[in-house]
């Protein structure tokens, strides 16, 4: 037990001397190791020099504070040696180069190390901790690959409420530099939570070369561990999985297993794997969807003939279910199953018409069409319409546009794509309709067009190259060449500044668009009354990008709507990057104005500070050559 409690504290330590000593001192962490190693001082000496140190840490003040603080870290240092042993190598050897890795440093602003650890610490001040974390990870500049943040990854693991975020976008980011550490905790056969995420975030950093340790879990882990590693191998190296998916999704006992099992043959080329895609198809519920994702990809040289082939003549006229009148049990039993065997086939069929118009052939498609137009059964109708949609089919445009409105949320995204997809030029003519005064005005009209501008802003996003040499952008490089050309999105995007609820998603298109053409646009959103944050630092982002006298004044009007030291933080790097002398006297007045008005935290009052002293350093005029 007081070897789990330092342990912990050990961690604790390292978190509040990034967090603070004031955060710290209050932790409720700090008086439950206090707690629990008390009563065991009197046996062990050095338990209790521990406990007095952090009963001064918990009383200390002001800067005393930092100092016990400091006391405390040291003190812990000496025990973690103290409890060190020697690894000695199992076997001489010559010493070996590191693998190649990206570079790590301390890329972070105090201010933008202050507001990642506070979000990844949950301290009293941290606000919209996932979006925090999220900004950071996919920083254009690599902002959270920074030393100081790599012991604060793994108690973030814990956090449920952030645990996700940080496996899906931090550790990636930080690299290999976090596999030791991620290693050293992971225990397979525990199988608990964190384990998991363990699990996922190694694979995820590693590839291929964490193949042996997918495997071994395979081998030794709970249901859970097993799930996650029978899909990461998967994902990893489908013919590896293969064999190894085959067995599980058959024999073990778990139904979440059987399930990952079922995704992971996603990529499997053998006949016996696809006949097991089959067989899951006809199953419950969840091996149905498993098996569906996986069929909808599947390269299979005869999966569409055996997809095609699910759809039987009995299918194809299936009706309505006749309700036949029951006098006694036995009849009113086989009634109820008959009814309940019918939905089922309903529940098929409508599985069934997804697939085969995901997996993009024409005469899928054609079939679908077929059932949208003459099947008996409404549900049956609606969700091939939906389908068709999905891929903007455009064999039967007008008869599918009544269904788009009253159509999902997913199911309208995938519409825009598809329409895209089909053919990017023309996307405009295709789309603009939705976007004239009573379409808008007709139930879900707007979220249709939200939909339409934040597909069309992500071409314009700049594209990247990743570390496997793939693009980041989801776009192919032909539809974003072609959306980019058609500046006729531009002045939609202009245009619908005035409606306020598409304002949010136009801005973001503008922004990523960087256009100097819609900075009159802009400047004028900047004067609005009442502006939300959000679409506030969409313009001041916007504007940092451009050049023009009437900017700055800008940007003090749009620092009012801002609160809280993220929103500020975001702002003051626009002004940093934007770096115009004019702008110090500016900043500084309104800041004065501010603080009389409603003082600033000291949180909130930093960036500003920061910025200022970058602003109103002494700049020496650039020398010319003669």
């Amino acid at each position: 037990m007081a070897k789990d409690t330092l342990k912990q504290l050990d961690r604790d330590v390292d978190r509040w001397l990034f967090a603070g000593a004031q955060i710290a001192r209050t932790d409720p962490n700090l008086a439950g190791a206090r707690d629990t190693l008390a009563p065991l001082a009197a046996r062990a000496p050095a338990l209790g020099k521990v406990t007095d140190q952090i009963e001064k840490l918990q009383i200390a003040t002001g800067k005393a504070a930092a100092s016990e603080l400091l006391a405390l870290a040291s003190l812990m240092a000496q025990v973690r040696g103290a409890q060190a042993t020697p690894a000695l190598p199992e076997a001489g050897g010559d010493m070996q180069p590191l693998p190649p890795a990206r570079k790590i440093g301390t890329p972070l602003t105090p201010t933008e190390l202050h507001t990642l650890v506070g979000a990844l610490t949950n301290a009293p001040d941290a606000r919209q901790r996932s979006r925090i974390i999220r900004d950071y990870a996919t920083s254009d500049r690599g902002a959270a690959r920074d030393l100081r943040i790599l012991p604060l990854v793994l108690p973030a693991l814990s956090d449920g409420a952030i645990a996700e975020v940080v496996v899906q976008y931090l550790v990636p980011a930080l690299g290999e530099a976090i596999v030791p550490s991620l290693q050293r905790h992971l225990d397979l056969e525990k199988g608990r939570a964190l384990d998991v995420r363990l699990l996922r975030a190694i694979a995820q950093i590693e590839g291929a070369k964490a193949t042996g340790m997918l495997r071994e879990a395979i081998e030794k882990g709970g249901p859970e561990i097993r799930a996650a590693a029978i899909a990461q191998l998967g994902r990893i190296d489908p013919l590896a999985a293969e064999p190894i998916a085959i067995v599980l999704s058959d024999k073990d006992r778990s139904k979440d297993v059987r399930v990952a099992a079922v995704h992971a043959l996603a990529g499997a080329p053998s006949d016996e794997a696809l006949d097991v895609l089959l067989r899951a198809f006809g199953g419950t519920a969840e091996m149905r969807s498993a098996a569906e994702s996986s069929l909808a990809v599947s390269k299979h040289a005869r999966a569409n003939e055996q997809i095609l082939a699910l759809f039987t003549p009995e299918l194809r006229d299936l009706g309505h279910f006749r309700i036949k009148k029951t006098t006694t049990k036995e009849e009113k039993d086989a009634a109820a199953k008959a009814q309940k065997a019918h939905t089922n086939q309903i529940e098929f069929l409508v599985d069934l018409v997804d697939l085969l118009t995901t997996r993009g052939t024409d005469e899928g498609a054609n079939l679908v069409l077929e059932t949208f137009r003459q099947h008996k059964v409404k549900e049956v109708r609606d969700a091939a319409a939906r389908a068709l949609l999905r891929i903007g089919f455009p064999g039967a445009w007008e008869e599918l546009m009544p269904s788009l409105y009253d159509a999902p949320d997913a199911t309208r995204d995938d519409f825009v794509v598809g329409v895209i997809a089909l053919d990017a030029a023309k996307a405009h003519d295709r789309l603009a309709r939705f976007f004239e005064p009573a379409a808008l005005a007709r139930k879900n009209g707007s979220h249709l067009a939200q939909s339409i501008l934040a597909r069309i802003a992500n071409h314009f996003v700049e594209i990247e190259v990743g570390d496997d040499d793939t693009l980041s952008n989801t776009e192919t490089a032909e539809a974003i060449a072609a959306i980019r050309k058609d500046e006729r999105w531009l002045d939609l995007g202009a245009a619908m500044l005035e409606q306020e609820g598409l304002r949010a998603p136009a801005l973001t298109l503008l922004l990523h668009a960087n256009s100097p053409k819609t900075l009159g646009d802009e400047l004028s959103i900047s004067r609005h009354e009442g502006l939300p944050s959000n679409e506030a630092l969409l313009v001041f982002e916007y504007l940092g990008k451009q050049r023009d006298s009437r900017i700055l004044h800008a940007f003090l009007r749009l620092l009012e709507p801002l609160h809280g030291s993220y929103e500020y933080g975001r702002a003051c790097n626009v002004m940093l990057a934007y770096d115009d002398p004019a702008l110090a006297p500016m900043l500084r007045s309104w800041l004065d104005a501010k603080q009389k008005k409603k003082r600033l935290s000291r949180a909130e009052a930093t960036p500003f500070e920061e910025c200022l002293r970058f602003l109103e350093r002494a700049r020496t005029a650039t020398s010319t050559d003669d």
